[in-house]
């Protein structure tokens, strides 16, 4: 027995040196790694990986929106846990409900979706499985009419700022457009037209024809109630339906109303002559006359002696502004601060209500020792047109989408030149950034023999057709339309009587004139030379 148990002992104690010798590994790390791939594996595909459905509609109908992109990227992963791979874009299109459906998408999901004609939507979708999404049309189509349905080419169409024109069909496609969906609508020889465009992707827009007859009353006549009652009866009897009215003063450069801007009242440039411009506006109006502001330009006293900085400066006076032949002063077309003074008091008599800003005196003078004129550092590497056309640019891009038409005064030459005569004003480059061209046709003006007339004074229709036919033929594909001023006025001894004046009017009428304006200084006009209402 006692050997057996020494046999025993001694097997024990051969094992047991045995597994010193070799130890066995734990299986605990092992599983505890286990158990963490199968918890990141349950999370991501748990909780990070989730379906996700949803379906696209237009805002305004409500219809699904077909074959739409839906783009799926992941967001940030939750604090602490890191990517298990670097995010990649998921991307379904919709089908013909509208509807999506991605069967997995991580964590913090970042939803995209566009389609065109639409508005595109980036949406954070997390702890979302379903959307419902609206998408915003965002382009706007339409046509342009007449009150009988003829199209209207041309017409300037304005929206959020941005400008077409309408094709030769009167349609049109703006693209993009969001925020403020108020459309103006103008086109030269209608009246312009403002429609708030509600949730639709068309809008038709008709156009009422005008065509303006106008006589032009100063500041004075406003001032003397008696004879600015007897120009108002003169519109109410006869064909004339619109008045050209001075804002600003031709040399003095005065504001001829009470204006409210904080740059006027601090210069003191304003001789309020008009003491009441809105309610003259309101009574135009109650009449449906047609109003257009005379503003003059660059040939201002006013201005140029609160800012002579602003003027053109003499080369030979340094310090001193340039003077013309008369002894007045320009001020500089070249500074864009003189642009933004003449342009404010536009706009703000537009939004008092005139349906036309008319720039008048928007060129360089011609009279004087031009050589001596120093035009300033903003003149370096520009031309005259450049400035005259950068101005009327500007000045058109601020007007129109109040609805405001803009027109500008021109020499009677200009029209049958390729220069701009040496003050800037280029036909073509006119034509482009205005509504109406207004020529001075006054036979009065023209030289003898132009045209092979002795005495072109003395053959008003001829002269205005001639005019208005090398004017008409340059318009191209501009949009714009020449509204010409008429003489009615005697000078040289050469009665401008009915015949004569009506003889004008025809000769406008007959040769692509859209409309007329007639001028006379003293604002006594022939009422023979015009039809009855």
């Amino acid at each position: 027995m006692s050997r057996r148990r020494r046999s025993s002992y001694n097997s024990y104690t051969t094992f047991s040196s045995r597994n010193k010798a070799r130890k066995v590994p734990s299986p605990l790390p092992y599983l505890i790694v286990a158990l963490l791939a199968a918890a990141g594996l349950f999370y991501f595909h748990v909780f990070a990986f989730k379906s996700l459905s949803g379906t696209v509609t237009n805002a305004f109908s409500g219809s699904p929106i077909v074959g739409a992109p839906v783009v799926v990227v992941s967001g940030a992963p939750p604090s602490g846990v890191l990517p298990v791979a670097p995010s990649v874009a998921m991307t379904v299109a919709t089908d013909t409900k509208g509807e999506f459906n991605f069967e997995r998408v991580p964590d913090q999901p970042i939803v995209t979706i566009s389609a065109d004609g639409y508005s595109s939507q980036t949406i954070t979708a997390e702890g979302n499985t379903t959307l419902d999404v609206k998408m915003v049309p965002n382009v706007l189509r339409g046509k342009i009419v007449t009150p009988d349905g003829a199209a209207v080419p041309g017409a300037s169409i304005i929206v959020n700022g941005s400008r077409i024109l309408s094709g030769a069909d009167g349609t049109y496609q703006l693209n993009n457009i969001s925020g403020n969906r108020k459309l103006v609508v103008k086109a030269p020889g209608y009246r312009a037209s403002s429609v708030d465009v509600g949730q639709v992707v068309t809008q038709n827009v008709t156009l009422t024809p005008f065509v303006a007859k106008a006589i032009y009353i100063n500041s004075d006549t406003i001032a003397t109630p008696g004879k600015l009652q007897a120009l108002l009866d003169l519109v109410d009897r006869t064909e004339l339906n619109s008045v050209v009215i001075d804002v600003k003063a031709d040399n003095s450069g005065q504001v001829l109303y009470a204006s409210q801007l904080p740059l006027i009242q601090q210069l003191n440039t304003s001789d309020p002559i008009i003491s009441d411009l809105d309610s003259l506006l309101a009574e135009l109006k109650a009449k449906g006359i047609y109003t257009i502001a005379r503003l003059p330009v660059f040939w201002d006293q006013a201005l140029t002696a609160a800012k002579p900085e602003w003027a053109l400066q003499s080369i030979k006076m340094p310090g001193q502004p340039w003077q013309s032949s008369n002894g007045t002063r320009w001020a500089n077309p070249y500074n864009t601060a003189v642009w933004d003074y003449n342009i404010s008091i536009a706009k703000e008599v537009a939004q008092k209500g005139f349906d036309e800003v008319q720039f008048d005196f928007a060129y360089f003078p011609s009279a004087g020792d031009l050589e001596d004129i120093n035009y300033g550092p903003d003149a370096v590497g520009k031309k005259r047109v450049d400035a005259i056309g950068g101005f009327l640019e500007r000045a058109y891009t601020e007007l129109s989408p109040q609805g405001t038409y803009v027109s500008t005064d021109i020499l009677a030459f200009t029209p049958f030149v390729s220069d701009d005569m040496g003050i800037g004003q280029n036909f073509e480059v006119l034509v482009a950034h205005t509504d109406y061209i207004c020529p001075y046709l006054y036979p009065s003006d023209y030289p003898d023999g132009f045209a092979d007339y002795a005495h072109p004074i003395e053959h008003p229709a001829e002269i205005v057709a001639y005019t208005m036919k090398h004017a008409t033929g340059r318009l191209a594909n501009s949009g714009a339309k020449v509204r010409p001023w008429l003489q009615d006025f005697t000078v040289q001894n050469v009665p401008y009587d009915a015949v004569k004046v009506r003889g004008e009017i025809d000769a406008a009428e007959q040769n692509g004139g859209a409309g007329w304006m007639l001028w006379n200084f003293g604002n006594t006009y022939t009422d023979t030379a015009l039809k009855p209402q």
